[in-house]
């Protein structure tokens, strides 16, 4: 039982935690917004960024890969590094990804396996409970004599 003291607390606790999290939020949304702008005319870091994306899709609107695999262009002015970076690591790449997909198709292969096993070793000891069930029901009275393929003890 809780008397109204308590509940009144725990209701203040609650509307403070609210009133702090919706501050930290507008606050949040104050910092990363942008500065207003009168319509029509860019702010200075939004113009900043659309010239930079639009710089990134002309380089690769303008790539050749005629132009940049030409010898004199390749081994003078062209960033190499990227390129050969690639033709190195692309063995260990290839191998690292292989083992990670045939490790999770074995690891799921193994959940399967052992879920089938589990329902085989069931099936088997329903079985197997189900015949010794009927055969006790055959059982005489007295029980079953054991046998004896000659006497117990010499003449």
């Amino acid at each position: 039982r809780f008397c109204a003291g308590s509940r009144l607390r725990r209701i203040s606790a609650l509307c403070t935690t609210l009133v702090v999290a919706m501050a930290l939020r507008l606050m949040a949304l104050r910092r990363f917004a942008s500065k207003p702008a009168p319509l029509g005319v860019e702010g200075g870091q939004a113009k900043a960024v659309k010239e930079s994306v639009m710089k990134a899709t002309e380089g690769v609107k303008n790539f050749s890969f005629s132009a940049f695999f030409e010898e004199k262009h390749f081994w003078q002015k062209a960033n190499v590094g990227p390129f050969f970076l690639v033709l190195f690591f692309t063995p260990t790449l290839y191998r690292s990804l292989k083992d990670a997909y045939w490790t999770r198709q074995l690891r799921k292969l193994n959940t399967e396996e052992v879920i089938s096993d589990r329902y085989d070793w069931l099936r088997l000891n329903m079985l197997k409970d189900e015949v010794e069930e009927q055969l006790l029901k055959h059982v005489p009275e007295g029980g079953v004599k054991p046998l004896e393929l000659g006497p117990s003890l010499p003449p």
